[in-house]
């Protein structure tokens, strides 16, 4: 029997799902371990293996696909734990990094509560200090012409300063270089050929597309990464192929596909957002066999709060990806994160004594104080224990229990005192204000983009999102939650569903006019072959690949595009109006009515390829509905704490893997799985369909 085996390691656990043949799905957690993540992966394949009563090793062996959700790439960026890295570009140039995109650069990824505060607003740190930054003689203009030969010896004598400086990566981007990549191209020689085995990334290479800044910004994070990334994953390989796995194991990018360990190695940038996108995938596959084209994807970790969006059956790219501060260049499918989960602390703040919730975590080391395990900051989780959302008894099936006594006890200590009110009182004000937050989030990605959150069904996942999804829900106005059956690690599900992925583009801007089919048809033959040619090489059959083309056209004079799909790669002078038209309903839909000037040129600025690898996706059946009559499942009464009540109240108490499709059940009522907690508050009501998820009304 063949399996498919996906990880998603989070802040706080790492989870496993194991897929099979026959649709039969087995599922595991463990700790994740920050120090080597890859010890905290195997853990958890090794957990998911005795559960199918097999060995690590015979699991592993008869794995016809391993996909992999990584933090490794993002943990490093925010830490700052990555390559000193020296910046080459065209002389005259080199305070690209410095300038960034202006004024823009002091706002970029805050929130609207920081960006009011205009006192503190500033520009984030270069990502690589001026003295680390060299320019050199060359000059290609806009049409790719030479107009100054690159001067090799001042090139010589930049990279020799700057291996003297001890850098450790080289990122190289040139003006015009995706027009013509001659000169980044020599230069990357010149670096092997002095420094041999030096990790060195090429804009012309990983984002051969306009924006001086924002290729810059990516090339640069791309070459300090590459390092850690690639040590991450060689640590992992090296640990599944001792375990038995002999094919090559692969990796989930934040555009929505995966692609092999050893490409990714020096593409680090792309995993920057790769297990968040696990859950907005999951959600696509699982909206579309339920028939819901547009999804709130909500996923509440640990450590983060994730938010993607699904309109009319299509995910949502970034139209100008934020990672941390800085403005990037890369396909990334739009996912928004905040430090909100169940390990987010909850904290007095000094000056003027408010309660906050976030953004720092307790994470899985030492944890929530409930945890026991060192940890003595209240957290989320110590605030659902206090309320009896709870089972200490009952928490990851009983493998772990919990401390309620010590979560009472932080909470009291930090908050309840301080603010002279009970614990009770503190932990619902916790829970108040994390709801709030992850409702906040949801608004700014749905009303702040002219969407009205009331048309979205709400998918909640992650271990603690069961548990919260009914209150944001609320908050923002959605009537119906979709629980998974495999919400505690549907991310994994998500990877271990997802097609080889490879996104080819250029810049190329032109006029959009039915004169420029040609050239239009030769751009995109080139990115096929290209995505074509690397989806072969990572093994896929030319009947497995298919390819999605867009262009990125915006108004001439405007400097935000609009992605068009674009159905043939052979454009005939009559395609260019249908083209134009989409792009103006896109635009409408976008901006609002009226918008749209029919009159005005339009300039097609980046064209794109899309080539995918189709792997087999698992099936699972449906299953007959029942008696609404969930008495089966029926486990206890406990004591809960409801806000909406004013007190603690006898709450009936089921169990998720008791239910079955068409049972019933109203609020309030909490249902326990054995890795994560469905809260249905009163006036709200539950129902399993026929795939084993639940389905909340609000």
């Amino acid at each position: 029997m063949e399996h498919i085996v996906a990880v998603d390691t989070g802040g706080t656990f790492t989870d496993c799902v194991v897929i099979d043949d026959q649709g039969g799905f087995t599922r595991a957690k463990s700790s994740s371990t920050p120090r080597d993540f890859s010890v905290g992966v195997i853990e958890a394949v090794d957990k998911a293996a005795r559960q199918k009563g097999l060995s690590l090793q015979d699991l592993l062996k008869t794995a016809a696909i391993f996909s992999h959700g990584t933090t490794v790439a993002t943990n490093a960026f925010i830490t700052g734990r990555f390559s000193k890295t020296g910046f080459i570009t065209t002389k005259g140039a080199e305070d690209t990094l410095l300038i960034g995109r202006g004024a823009f650069q002091k706002t970029a990824g805050l929130t609207e509560a920081e960006i009011g505060d205009s006192a503190r607003l500033d520009k984030p740190a270069p990502l690589v200090p001026r003295p680390l930054t060299r320019g050199v003689s060359e000059r290609i203009d806009r049409e790719g012409e030479v107009i100054v030969a690159l001067d090799e010896k001042a090139a010589r004598k930049a990279i020799q300063e700057l291996l003297d400086a001890g850098v450790q990566a080289f990122s190289v981007c040139l003006l015009w270089s995706f027009k013509n990549p001659v000169h980044e191209q020599r230069i990357k020689k010149l670096i092997a050929e002095m420094a041999p085995g030096m990790e060195v990334s090429i804009s012309s290479e990983l984002v051969p597309v306009l924006g001086e800044y924002q290729r810059a910004a990516t090339t640069t994070i791309n070459a300090s990464l590459n390092r850690i990334t690639s040590t991450y994953l060689g640590s992992l390989e090296q640990k599944l192929q001792s375990s038995g796995f002999t094919k090559h194991p692969l990796i989930m990018q934040s555009a929505g596909g995966v692609v092999t360990f050893e490409r990714a190695r020096k593409e680090s940038v792309s995993l920057l957002s790769s297990g968040p996108t696990g859950g907005l995938m999951a959600c696509l596959l699982s909206g579309a066999e339920k028939g819901y084209r547009n999804i709130l994807c909500t996923d509440v970790g640990g450590t983060s709060f994730d938010v993607g969006i699904i309109i009319e059956g299509k995910p949502q790219y970034a139209r100008e990806p934020i990672v941390g501060r800085y403005h990037l260049r890369i396909p990334m499918l739009q996912v928004e994160s905040i430090g909100a989960g169940g390990g987010s602390i909850a904290w007095i703040e000094p000056g003027t004594n408010h309660l906050r919730v976030g953004p720092m975590s307790a994470g899985a080391e030492p944890g929530p104080a409930c945890y026991d395990r060192g940890g003595d900051d209240p957290t989320v989780t110590d605030a659902d224990l206090v309320l009896n959302r709870l089972n200490p008894d009952y928490f990851l099936g009983g493998s772990m229990r919990l401390n309620k006594e010590k979560a009472g006890d932080a909470i009291k200590r930090k908050i309840a005192d301080p603010l002279g009110i009970s614990v009770e009182e503190a932990a619902v004000s916790i829970i108040r204000i994390i709801d709030a937050r992850m409702a906040d989030l949801i608004r700014r990605m749905t009303i702040g983009r002219g969407y009205d959150p009331k048309d979205f069904v709400v998918f909640a996942f992650g271990g603690a999102g069961p548990a919260h999804a009914a209150a944001y829900a609320k908050d923002v106005g959605a009537k119906t939650v979709i629980i998974p059956s495999t919400a505690s690690v549907f991310s994994a599900r998500g990877i271990a569903t997802c097609d080889f992925l490879r996104i080819k583009e250029m810049s190329s801007p032109m006029i959009l006019t039915s004169g420029g089919t040609r050239e239009i048809g030769r751009i995109f033959d080139l990115l096929e072959k290209d995505a074509m040619n690397e989806l072969a090489s990572e093994g896929i059959e030319r009947d497995r690949m298919y390819l999605e083309r867009s262009i990125d056209l915006r108004y001439r004079g405007q400097m935000h595009e609009i992605r068009v799909p674009v159905r043939e790669s052979t454009i005939a002078p009559e395609d260019v109006a249908r083209i134009r038209t989409d792009f103006e309903l896109i635009y409408e839909q976008t901006y609002g009515a009226g918008t749209a000037f029919a009159g005005a040129e339009i300039e097609a600025v980046v064209f794109r390829v899309n080539g995918k690898g189709r792997i087999p996706k698992p099936s699972f059946a449906k299953l007959p509905r029942k008696s609404q009559d969930s008495r089966k499942a029926f486990k206890e009464k406990r004591s809960v704490y409801w806000e909406e009540l004013g007190g603690a109240e006898p709450t009936e108490i089921y169990e998720i893997d008791q239910l079955e499709p068409g049972h019933f059940i109203s609020g309030p009522s909490v249902i326990e799985g054995i890795d994560t907690t469905v809260v249905v508050h009163p006036g709200e009501s539950l129902v399993m369909d026929e795939f084993g998820d639940l389905v909340l009304k609000i």
